[in-house]
């Protein structure tokens, strides 16, 4: 489980950086906000990789589910 959450970490940082590519060249950028997803993201994929190694792997995967659930009712209320 941890080899796969790295790996999910090392392909989302690739779309993201593929999305950012492409959003910069199409359109405009708001860099204030651009900065704010950058460091939240980065503070988040370090804290995220450090704490993941120590968590028990079921500990890890309900919280990975419960986030999930959480972000896809936000998105869809």
């Amino acid at each position: 489980l941890h080899r796969m959450n790295a790996l999910k970490n090392v392909l989302v940082a690739v779309v993201n950086g593929i999305a950012a590519a492409v959003f910069i060249v199409l359109a405009p950028v708001d860099w204030g906000i651009a900065l704010v997803l950058l460091v939240g993201s980065s503070v988040g994929g370090y804290l995220g990789g450090r704490h993941g190694r120590k968590a028990s792997p079921s500990l890890l995967r309900t919280f990975i589910i419960v986030v999930g659930v959480i972000a896809l009712v936000v998105m869809l209320t």
